[in-house]
């Protein structure tokens, strides 16, 4: 009885690590379709869902957006809770582009935490509401290349991480003691039933 009691307070102090050192964990889901004309605004959102352990405020940012397109949002910071899902309200404005298909790239910025990006579409449509024949449509896999690059690029003039700002290889998933505290808890009720 005395080691099963031993074994279930292990179990809880390894659970502690991860509430004390809460992740942060927050991934853009979902960004709505957006078709408009030339020259014209247009009202889109973009879902963000917390996947970690704890909330915080998560500033939502674009980036390689296609040349013509300017997107804004009124409020580009908000509080997002673990499991939560906040949406974002934007507008796009696009100029004097010909129809086909533009794409931009949403991310969120927390200290701490991964990127979340996703990337989203917007169809442009001709003036008679015709589609164009053949989709003007960036490569996406250039797209990605280049901000892999520009992104490493950036960490290499950075000086050291901030205390703060884990590097890459210190990131961990959300409760690093959950498997560890669920291995010692059921070794405890097995010992228990013996």
């Amino acid at each position: 009885m005395r080691a099963c009691f031993f074994l279930l307070l292990l179990a809880v102090f390894l659970l502690l690590p991860g509430q004390a050192n809460a992740s942060y964990w927050f991934q853009v889901i979902d960004i709505t379709p957006v078709e408009m004309l030339p020259n014209s605004e247009a009202n889109f959102t973009v879902s963000v869902k917390g996947l970690g352990s704890d909330r915080a405020y998560v500033e939502l940012v674009f980036r390689n957006v296609s040349e013509g397109l300017t997107i804004t949002c009124p409020k580009k910071i908000q509080n997002i809770f673990p499991q939560g899902v906040t949406n974002y309200d934007c507008i796009v404005a696009a100029g004097d582009l010909l129809p086909g298909n533009y794409s931009f790239v949403a991310d969120v910025v927390v200290a701490g935490a991964p990127s979340g990006k996703k990337t989203g579409y917007v169809n442009i449509i001709g003036r008679n509401g015709n589609h164009a024949s053949e989709p003007v449509r960036v490569d996406q896999a250039a797209l990605e290349e280049a901000e892999d690059a520009k992104e490493s690029k950036e960490a290499e003039t950075e000086p050291l991480a901030q205390p703060d700002k884990p590097a890459e290889s210190q990131k961990e998933s959300p409760a690093p003691g959950a498997l560890a505290a669920s291995l010692v808890l059921i070794l405890a009720l097995w010992r228990m039933k013996r």
